[in-house]
C-alpha cells in the first residue's frame, strides 16, 4: 500500500520541479497506477502509454494538487483512470455502451475489481481490492449502479440522470451517499484488529 504522507511530500517536490523526487514517485506509484490503467483498457502495451501520459500530467499538474483537499494517490489514480477512459472512448465508443440491468453493473464490477490482485499488485492492494469488492456489492443497487457508471465509465451526473432517467438532484445523490458507503465500509474492512 502507497504511503500517503510520502506521495505527498513526494509530489510538493514534483511540483518544485525536483527530477529525483519525480522518478521516485514514479517508482513507488508506477504499480499501482499501471495495474488501474490495465483494468480499463485491457492491454498492457497501451496501459504503459496511458501511464506514460498520465505521469506527463502529473509532472505538469503537480503544482495545481491541493494538499489539503485530495489524497495525492486517489488525485494520480484519477488522472490514469480519466486518460484511460479517454483512450478508450476515442478508441471504440461501443465499449462504453450503457447498462441495463444490475447484472450488467455486477459482471462490469468484477472485470473492474477482479477477486485475486494482479501479477504487479502487491498483497496490500489485492487486499484494498477485495475489500472495495465486497463493499460495492453492499450498495443498494441504484447506488452501485451509479458509482460503477461514474467511477468506472467516466459518466458525468448530467449524462447518468440521462442514462437512469432520473432527476439529476437524485443520481447526485445516488453518488454522493453511495460514495461515503463505501468509504466508511472499505475504512473499517482496513481498519488493524
Amino acid at each position: 500500500m502507497l504511503d500517503d504522507q510520502e506521495i505527498k511530500r513526494l509530489l510538493l517536490l514534483t511540483a518544485d520541479r525536483d527530477a529525483q523526487a519525480f522518478e521516485r514517485l514514479y517508482q513507488r506509484a508506477a504499480p499501482l497506477l499501471l495495474g488501474i490503467a490495465l483494468r480499463v483498457v485491457g492491454r498492457r502495451e497501451v496501459a504503459e502509454e496511458v501511464l506514460h501520459d498520465s505521469f506527463v500530467k502529473i509532472w505538469n499538474g503537480a503544482a495545481h494538487f491541493d494538499v489539503l483537499a485530495e489524497r495525492p494517490v486517489a488525485w494520480m489514480a484519477s488522472i490514469v483512470r480519466n486518460r484511460a477512459i479517454d483512450l478508450v472512448s476515442s478508441a471504440d465508443v461501443s465499449r462504453m455502451q450503457a447498462f441495463d440491468s444490475d447484472t450488467d453493473v455486477d459482471a462490469a464490477l468484477e472485470h473492474f475489481m477482479g477477486t485475486a490482485p494482479g501479477a504487479e499488485e502487491s498483497a496490500a492492494q489485492g487486499q484494498l481490492n477485495h475489500s472495495l469488492h465486497d463493499c460495492l456489492q453492499g450498495l443498494k443497487a441504484s447506488e452501485r449502479q451509479a458509482v460503477a457508471l461514474a467511477y468506472m465509465h467516466g459518466l458525468s451526473h448530467g449524462e447518468l440522470a440521462e442514462r437512469l432517467q432520473r432527476p439529476l438532484g437524485t443520481v447526485k445523490a445516488w453518488v454522493r451517499r453511495g460514495l461515503e458507503n463505501l468509504r466508511s465500509c472499505v475504512e473499517s474492512c482496513l481498519e488493524p484488529r
